[in-house]
């Protein structure tokens, strides 16, 4: 029964039907929130709704499926960090460090990136609706069917970035 039971779990496990579950740490949020120092710390699942965390060192963290919807994180540093379907909506990103970044999924509608720096980031299939994106450096960046209508892009670098079936801020679609 049991060597049973260990090749239908393998089995499952294989087939990616059982996933890990990480929950952010409690201890890592309380000490993002007092210190704004939170390099590498596990913030997945976060809820931060409406805090000022700007300035703050986020380099390397996970903040997968996190919400910071309304949050300042102005001039942070959010370098290599893990944000996939992170809900960013009305976030306040100004001069913000997201080079290397993985924002696949996430939602930024309506966020400030002026002057960001998302050089070589990951924002295939992100929301970026009514984002401000003027001067922000998009070098390298993959773009791919991310939503880019109504964001304010003038200034920015887009050189080498993919932009593949992304809705652009006319309504047209990149080729």
């Amino acid at each position: 029964m049991k060597s049973s039971f260990a090749v239908l779990f393998g089995a499952i496990a294989a087939a990616g039907l059982v996933t890990t579950v990480l929950a952010a740490n409690p201890d890592q949020v309380q000490q993002l929130i007092n210190t704004r120092q939170c390099e590498g710390c596990i913030l997945t699942g976060a809820v931060l709704y409406s805090y000022d965390l700007s300035a703050a060192n986020l380099k390397e963290a996970n903040l997968t499926s996190a919400a910071l919807q309304g949050s300042n994180l102005n001039y942070a540093i959010l370098t290599n960090s893990k944000l996939e379907k992170a809900n960013l909506g009305l976030v306040k990103l100004r001069e913000a460090d997201l080079s290397g970044a993985n924002l696949a999924g996430a939602s930024l509608l309506g966020a400030d990136l002026t002057d960001a720096n998302l050089t070589g980031a990951n924002l295939q299939g992100a929301v970026l609706e009514g984002a401000d994106l003027r001067r922000a450096d998009l070098r390298g960046a993959n773009l791919q069917k991310a939503n880019l209508l109504k964001a304010r892009m003038a200034g920015v670098k887009l050189e080498g970035a993919i932009l593949k079936g992304a809705r652009m801020p006319d309504g047209r679609e990149a080729k």
